[in-house]
């Protein structure tokens, strides 16, 4: 069989793609498209694949006092997903005193959660602001969300006027 060396340790050929050193390698698609790990052929579909991987989604943070109103992201997986990580990145505090709370809920886009992060003071600085380092009283390192269900921030005390930024949210497909 005929092989074209790409480079030292990288095969691709009739037999599909190895690499690894010369001697010891390892393949990891096969000549037909399949995917390989560890040298076994992955029989899995793309929704298994996607299982499990970290995915990660951004928006703009809103100046509203509302419930909800600092940013609401829904669910759009089929499935429940673990949140893993959430931040604030402020880049423009809020112009009067105000705190945010961020968190899941089942009920609706318009409604107050504080289970990731509860009471962040968006008003004494700008910065990143997370669960993991400041989760507060009530917040907590993952929460789990059903299909469809939310993620919201809202102002907790004071007025968000002036507030900008973008938030993160980091999860996987359970």
């Amino acid at each position: 069989m005929a092989w074209n060396h790409f480079r030292k340790g990288k095969l691709a050929g009739a037999l599909g793609l190895w690499v690894g050193d010369v001697g010891s390698e390892v393949q990891v698609a096969g000549a037909n498209g399949q995917l390989y790990q560890s040298g076994i052929a992955l029989t899995g579909t793309g929704a298994d694949i996607n299982r499990g991987a970290l995915k990660k989604v951004t928006g703009a943070l809103a100046a509203e006092d509302t419930a909800g109103g600092v940013f609401s992201w829904a669910n759009p997986e089929a499935s429940e997903i673990l949140v893993e990580h959430v931040a604030l990145a402020v880049t423009t505090k809020a112009t009067d005193a105000c705190t945010v709370d961020v968190g899941t809920t089942a009920t609706n886009a318009t409604t107050s959660s504080d289970n990731l992060i509860d009471g962040q003071d968006i008003n004494a600085a700008t910065g990143t602001f997370t669960n993991a380092a400041n989760g507060g009283t009530n917040g907590k390192a993952a929460q789990r969300l059903a299909a469809g269900k939310w993620v919201t921030a809202s102002k907790a005390t004071g007025a968000s006027a002036g507030l900008k930024g973008t938030y993160e949210i980091y999860y996987r497909v359970l």
